[in-house]
């Protein structure tokens, strides 16, 4: 068993296992199936060979003769003459005699100069031969005739007569009666019997195909036996191997590793596909051999054998998947019901699922089926009478149809109209309802709903911020009033002599707190006044150059003590932009005072100005001195700071001041962060000096 254990945990053990279990087991089958169709036909008889051919031949011969009986059976039924039969069935190598009782031949093939075999199959049928005989006779008057005639009435079932006169001079004044009698009788038991030439046949005739398919099947009957025994033996070794040897590998937690099969499909839903895949093998014909009707040149079909060791393989993945679960202990746990136990609906609320979407759609499901049965009708009636009338309704209900289509479409429309007004942010428009009608009518009132609420919720956002806005204004306002009597009194004690030089210091200290504070509340007033429009934008042509180089001009020396070099690159052509000179001013302030307090002393601080044929683009470039481990999207938003140990003095709201200013604007705000590489690029739309200073 150690020994077992072992090899079934080798990979290359389990491939080669695999290939003999499917190998092996296809082979046992297909040979079993070939064996017991040999057994069957005497091949383990004394004489076997000989006795295979001549059942073979005699199955053949019986099938031909069922063939040639069924065709003179219809021929009588349909009235067809039964002559055709012969030319139905043109074989050389075989040939058929019809008898009735009484031992006349109704019809015969190749019966004539033909060498039969003593390999004859018999048929018997009955059937009701039609008797016809045609009458005729001259009588000397006429209650002979009339009496003739009811003679014929009693001896046959049909009679078709026609009375005459006889207009010779032999002959004159007699009466003449003719007439067609037919009677179907008493059943009449009828003999097909076939024949099989004994001659040598054509090699490419139905007889030598089965004389050669019964030979060669005859000449391997041992090897049949032998090859299913070996072969039943060796897959079935190797599969106990693969189940044995099911779940070797291991997680790193110890647990047995299970593929996705084994996760995710249930066990009892595998064990019903492996019982679906083995019926519909046997019911495909898995279980045949080559019949009679069928017969190949090929003892050992190459496409039965991949066919059968694709279900085989099939049948064994499925039980070493079932081992697998069995040696994990989730084997029960990995049933349908316990995997899904609490997960399904409730049949109550499946229930009410069907009701409610009943409700919603049986007026369009019956108006779909009610127009369906009206056309079905529509050309029923026209097929069955030609009537042009049927065809006027149909033409009239695709009018009607093509009608509901166009309001559907027009309906969609309206109300995708409101859909995109909604997202262009127009709250003010109404989807017109009085033109529809039903659930598009419900929609249509559901989006001005929408529309309602939407305004209604940015109406609270905007009070919310206005309250915010008031608020921070409010407290500033009181915080500035002792601040501003702090800042007073430090410049009067700074104008007082110290009575040490650490008191001295302690004073600068508290002189750069209180500015530090004073500017951080100015900062959050802006910053919510940005944030909220509450600002005044006075929109004047303004040359970018200028602003830029006023900016630059302001921070050189500030940048130079930082050890920064600042480099300008000014736009070719006068960028011309319609904005409020100040609040730009503010914004390049902002920008330029972040590079001063995080841009990496010993770089340079990049200003650019290019113009294309729509807009003015302002870049603003440095590298930061720490590591910008954050988004741009995160660095613009309120109290973020680039540097994550706060040794700088920012409030962090200055490039989020930069970015709703440059909004109030008119302006696109945008941040790249590259590794170190800080960018901030705004875009404003060009205009020309003459414009309106609004920009309108």
């Amino acid at each position: 068993m150690r020994l077992f254990s072992a090899l079934s945990e080798k990979p290359k053990v389990r491939a080669l296992a695999w290939v003999v279990c499917v190998v092996g087991l296809s082979l046992c089958a297909l040979c079993s199936q070939q064996a017991a169709w040999l057994a069957q036909r005497g091949a383990y008889q004394p004489n076997g060979y000989e006795t295979v051919i001549t059942n073979e031949v005699n199955q053949l011969l019986e099938e031909y003769t069922q063939s040639v009986s069924q065709a003179y059976i219809l021929a009588r039924e349909n009235g067809n003459n039964v002559d055709t039969v012969r030319d139905l069935i043109d074989d050389e190598n075989f040939g058929f005699q019809i008898v009735r009782d009484q031992g006349a031949i109704l019809l015969s093939q190749n019966d004539i100069g033909m060498e039969y075999s003593a390999n004859t199959c018999t048929v018997h049928d009955s059937f009701l031969l039609e008797e016809t005989t045609t009458f005729q006779q001259t009588y000397t008057t006429e209650v002979e005739r009339d009496q003739a005639l009811e003679a014929l009435y009693a001896q046959y079932d049909d009679v078709e007569y026609n009375f005459g006169s006889v207009d010779t001079e032999e002959e004159a004044g007699r009466y003449s009666l003719s007439a067609t009698c037919s009677s179907q009788g008493d059943p009449v038991p009828i003999t097909v019997t076939g024949y099989a030439s004994g001659a040598s046949v054509s090699s490419d005739s139905e007889l030598f195909c089965a004389q050669y398919f019964a030979g060669r099947m005859a000449y391997y009957r041992y090897e049949f036996v032998l090859t299913a025994v070996v072969g039943g033996v060796l897959g079935a070794l190797a599969l106990a191997l693969l189940v044995y040897g099911a779940g070797y590998r291991r997680n790193e937690d110890g647990t047995l590793a299970l593929p996705w099969l084994d996760r995710k499909v249930p066990a009892d839903l595998l064990g019903v596909g492996m019982a679906v895949v083995a019926i519909l093998w046997c019911l495909l014909g898995g279980l045949s051999v080559s019949s009679a009707a069928e017969r190949s040149l090929s003892v050992l079909p190459i496409g039965h054998l991949i066919g059968t060791g694709v279900v085989v393989a099939l049948l064994a993945a499925g039980c070493v998947s079932l081992a697998r679960r069995y040696r994990a202990g989730v084997l029960g746990a990995n049933l349908t019901f316990h995997r899904y136990r609490g997960k399904l609906p409730h049949p109550r609320d499946l229930w009410h699922r069907f009701l409610h979407f009943f409700l919603q759609f049986w007026a369009a499901g019956l108006c779909f089926v009610g127009l369906c049965i009206l056309e079905f009708i529509c050309l029923y009636m026209y097929q069955a009478t030609m009537d042009g009338s049927a065809v006027l309704v149909w033409g009239g209900l695709k009018v009607l149809e093509g009608i509901l289509v166009i309001y559907v479409i027009l309906a969609m429309k309206e109300i995708r109209a409101g859909g995109d007004q909604l997202a262009a942010g127009n709250l003010d428009y109404q989807v017109p309802t009085n033109r529809l009608y039903g659930e598009f009518r419900k929609h249509g009132e559901n989006l001005n709903n929408l529309r309602g609420g939407i305004q209604h919720a940015v109406e609270e956002q905007m009070k919310s911020e206005r309250m915010k806005t008031e608020l921070i204004t409010n407290v500033s306002h009181d915080i500035k009033t002792p601040l501003t009597s702090i800042v007073s009194y430090v410049d009067l004690l700074k104008k007082e002599p110290m009575p040490t030089d650490q008191a001295k210091e302690y004073l600068d200290v508290l002189d750069r707190q209180a500015a530090r504070l004073k500017k951080l509340i100015e900062d959050l007033v802006e910053a919510s006044k940005a944030s909220t429009g509450s600002l005044t934008v006075n929109f004047q042509p303004t040359d970018v150059n200028v602003l830029l180089s006023q900016s630059a001009g302001e921070y050189q020396e500030k940048l130079a003590a930082r050890n920064l070099t600042l480099v300008l690159t000014p736009a070719e052509e006068a960028p011309m932009i319609s904005a409020d000179g100040q609040l730009l001013w503010r914004v390049f302030e902002n920008l330029l005072s972040n590079a001063l307090k995080y841009a990496m002393p010993g770089t340079r601080v990049y200003l650019s100005c290019e113009t294309t044929d729509q807009a003015v683009v302002i870049a603003f470039r440095n590298i930061s001195a720490s590591p910008l481990n954050i988004s741009a999207e995160e660095l613009m938003d309120r109290f973020v700071r680039g540097d994550a140990s706060r040794n700088t003095e920012g409030s962090g709201l200055g490039l989020a001041i930069a970015r709703d200013l440059t909004q109030l604007q008119r302006g696109t705000f945008a941040l790249t962060i590259d590794g170190d590489l800080f960018k901030a690029t705004l875009t404003f739309p060009r205009c020309q000096k003459s414009q309106d200073p609004a920009g309108k």
